[in-house]
This record gives C-alpha cells, sequence and structure tokens, in this order.
C-alpha cells in the first residue's frame, strides 16, 4: 500500500513542467560554469601569454629574423588562420605554423609574418564550434518535433474516421 501511493506520488511531484524546468536550470547552469571556467583559463593564461610573446619578439630580434624585411614594424591585425589556397601555396608565413598577422612597417609598407596562435583565437574558434553545434542539435530538434506532430496528428484523424465509422 506504502509503495503504490510513493509510485502515485512520484509521478504527481515529476510532472513535465518541472522535468522541463529542471532540464532547463541544469544546461543554463553548465553553460554558466563552462563560461566561467573559460574566462578563468584565459585570463589565468594571458600573463603567461603575453610573457612568452615578449620572450619571443626578444628572441626573434637577437636571434633569428622574422620573415619580413623591416626591422620595426607596428601590428595591424591580430593573428588569423591563413586560407586555404595560401596553405597549398605553401606561402612562407603560412609554412610553419599556419597563421598569418598584417604588419606596417616603419615606412608604411603593408606586409604579413607567421604568428602562433593565441588562446584568444583558439577559444573563439572553439566557441564558433560549440555555436554550431548549438544550431544542429536545435534544428534537429524543431525537425523531429515538427513531424512527431504531423504523425500524431495523422494517427487521431484515422482513430476518429475509425470511431465514426464504428457509431
Amino acid at each position: 500500500m506504502l509503495k503504490k501511493s510513493f509510485d502515485n506520488m512520484m509521478i504527481e511531484v515529476f510532472t513535465k513542467k518541472r522535468i522541463l524546468v529542471l532540464a532547463a536550470f541544469v544546461v543554463l547552469f553548465t553553460v554558466a560554469f563552462l563560461v566561467l571556467r573559460s574566462h578563468w583559463e584565459y585570463t589565468r593564461q594571458l600573463p603567461k601569454e603575453v610573457f612568452e610573446k615578449l620572450f619571443k619578439i626578444y628572441l626573434n630580434n637577437f636571434s633569428e629574423p622574422k620573415e619580413t624585411s623591416c626591422p620595426v614594424y607596428t601590428s595591424i591585425s591580430r593573428c588569423q588562420r591563413c586560407p586555404k589556397d595560401e596553405l597549398r601555396a605553401e606561402v612562407p608565413y603560412c609554412k610553419h605554423h599556419g597563421y598569418k598577422e598584417k604588419i606596417r612597417c616603419e615606412d608604411g609598407k603593408e606586409e604579413f609574418v607567421g604568428c602562433d596562435i593565441s588562446p584568444a583565437v583558439e577559444e573563439a574558434e572553439f566557441w564558433k564550434f560549440e555555436l554550431l553545434t548549438l544550431l544542429v542539435g536545435l534544428t534537429s530538434y524543431a525537425v523531429v518535433y515538427l513531424r512527431q506532430k504531423k504523425l500524431d496528428k495523422k494517427l487521431m484523424e484515422k482513430i476518429n474516421k475509425q470511431i465514426a465509422a464504428g457509431i
């Protein structure tokens, strides 16, 4: 007797609405956790990245020069992925790492140099991938949901016809 009343209570406590609210809360909590963790990792790695970049600049200035014709330059754009045609053509600045950065020389001439990927670029690509995955998942869910509604409607029409023919 006690088990039967407990089963009925479980059905009443966990309604569809409460389950959906709980699932939404879990999803939002997970997304918030991932965003905060990513931000904390990024801010934790940022000083290390700045130090490594300055150290590489120091090493490049005193050991091997960058693949540029000017010794003094300023960066115009941040490090970005090389297009496929430049990778296939084995352009010198894309050959080693697959990323390039646009610079302006002291005399005003603009050119590209190779660069290492930064955590910011890597994080941006990760979030683009996550967004794409979410969109594909939501689209798939919508298609399945609409198809199920259509099939349910057809089934109800068929049942109504059978009931009407039986009476």
